[in-house]
């Protein structure tokens, strides 16, 4: 049964077209080096009132206010570290810092969101942007002792060490943060939280995890051309499944020049790389771990249903006639995200193209039109749809516990969170994806049965066993899951156990 987010009601939608108005702007400044606002001057007209009377009255009595205190934090700096713009070309972290309007949506929303912020508790906004290896500064700085941040904004996978070794605080524990607040991600916080302990999580206050949730994307001059099913047709009856799927690519894959041989200059049905076979596993409903009802993880990896779906995905992933992968081209083409899977799907080369969100923002020029679904299920018997979320790509929240003031930190990541909810969110889900880049109405439905089923994957982010790395051979036909999983069981629950000792060590 297909499950769905409420949409937006009027009210929001009204909110949004004041905020178009509001966004409108130009310039740009380089973020490379640490940027520190000036102090806020709260009688500046051109300020948000932080009251809300501006609103419109519909807004104003709709909108959910966070429980927090009036506070003045005399200009205190609330420091940020975060990924710089030179960290990745696409994983950076756009949604933590704005210098300035430039009439960019997103860039808009974040610097309205963070003035609201700034005047209503009177703090300065301060973003360290590091362009190297985050965690590594992170964990050398709190293990110095050093007050260098408020809170840091990096990919789950890469900070799963300062999880374990103490470095960051329970969210649970952090005073005026409420996790059961809708601008927090309840999916995060049921599948992240382990022992009763959450060190890391995303909210509406971070954009990157949204851009790290895997879609599929279909050409719909394919569709039309080859005479193929409706994919939306087939999400919404519930029949869009692996099967279907394969039997598409295998209709729409040719070999254009002639040579007997499938490259890069040929046309694929389905453009994909080695990770997407734990993506494809993620979507059939299974993870390499999940949190049970006690709040412990558990290895899921193997069962009988789990095999059967690995040779279901070896069979979508591996057909070099089929599908293209991305990752055996490094040596043929410099950048393979962009120079290959990119441009083979924007030159109608390709039928099924399976990524992460944030390609969508990148085919706004394609001439084609192609349309925005979840990955297929397992087969037809499967209870719904499931969506997959890189934790390395995606953004996250933890605060360091070099941080002496967790109330104030408590009261500001709220504030800001909240405030996202209202601002930031709206920006990126209506207007970035559903209005500006989404070139249908049923790309926007999709997109609400997405975002309302996305799994996060905690075997992936500790890293047991090295289970990420077994669907990377599964994609190059290299393994099969029974195989696997007889070498290495017994290494993924040692892994797990010790991780387990490790939070359970932790006050």
């Amino acid at each position: 049964m297909i499950k769905t987010v409420k949409k937006y009601t009027a009210f929001l939608l009204l909110f949004l077209a004041v905020c178009v108005i509001i966004f409108a702007g130009c310039g740009s400044k380089d973020n490379n080096k640490m940027n520190e606002n000036k102090p806020v001057e709260t009688d500046n007209p051109g300020a948000a009132d932080s009251s809300g009377d501006d609103m419109p009255a519909e807004i104003q009595q709709n909108r959910i206010l966070p429980d927090l205190p009036e506070m003045d934090f005399n200009r205190y700096n609330f420091r940020i570290l975060s990924r710089g713009p030179n960290y990745n070309q696409h994983w950076f972290a756009r949604d933590i810092y704005a210098e300035e309007e430039t009439g960019d949506t997103i860039n808009d929303a974040v610097y309205q969101r963070n003035r609201n912020i700034e005047n209503r508790y009177n703090i300065n906004i301060v973003n360290i942007p590091e362009n190297g290896d985050l965690a590594a500064k992170a964990s050398k700085a709190i293990k110095a002792g050093d007050d260098m941040f408020d809170i840091m904004s990096h990919g789950l996978q890469q900070i799963a060490t300062l999880m374990t070794s103490g470095g960051l605080y329970d969210l649970h524990t952090v005073p005026y943060i409420d996790l059961s607040k809708p601008w927090w991600d309840q999916k995060a916080k049921d599948q992240l939280t382990i022992g009763g302990k959450l060190f890391a999580t995303t909210s509406d206050y971070i954009i990157l995890d949204k851009d790290a949730t895997w879609i599929l994307m279909f050409n719909k001059k394919f569709i039309k051309n080859y005479g193929l099913d409706d994919p939306y047709k087939m999400v919404k009856d519930g029949t869009w499944t692996m099967d279907k799927m394969y039997e598409m690519m295998s209709a729409a894959s040719a070999d254009l020049n002639g040579d007997g041989k499938m490259d890069e200059n040929d046309q694929w049905g389905l453009v994909s790389q080695y990770y997407n076979a734990l993506a494809f596993y993620n979507g059939a409903g299974e993870c390499i771990s999940k949190v049970n009802s006690e709040g412990q993880p558990e290895i899921t990896l193997y069962s009988r249903r789990a095999v059967d779906v690995c040779e279901k995905i070896g069979m979508l992933q591996s057909d070099k006639n089929v599908t293209l992968n991305a990752d055996a081209y490094t040596a043929k083409v410099a950048d393979v995200w962009d120079g290959l899977q990119l441009v083979v799907f924007n030159t109608d080369r390709g039928l099924f193209y399976y990524a992460g969100m944030n390609r969508v923002t990148l085919l706004r020029n394609m001439e084609t039109d192609f349309g925005i679904i979840p990955p297929p299920k397992f087969n037809k018997e499967q209870d719904g749809y499931y969506v997959a979320i890189h934790p390395g790509c995606t953004g996250s929240v933890a605060i360091p516990v070099t941080v002496d003031n967790t109330e104030r930190a408590g009261i500001i990541i709220e504030a800001l969170t909240a405030e996202s909810k209202y601002t930031l969110l709206p920006a990126y889900y209506d207007i970035s994806l559903k209005t500006k880049f989404a070139r249908d109405d049923e790309s926007s439905e999709m997109l609400d049965i997405i975002f309302a089923n996305r799994i996060y994957d905690v075997g992936q982010l500790f890293g047991w066993g090295n289970g990420e790395g077994f669907f990377h051979q599964l994609s190059q036909n290299k393994n099969t899951l029974a195989s696997y999983w007889e070498k290495t069981a017994p290494k993924m629950q040692a892994a797990l156990e010790k991780t387990m000792n490790a939070f359970d060590s932790l006050n």
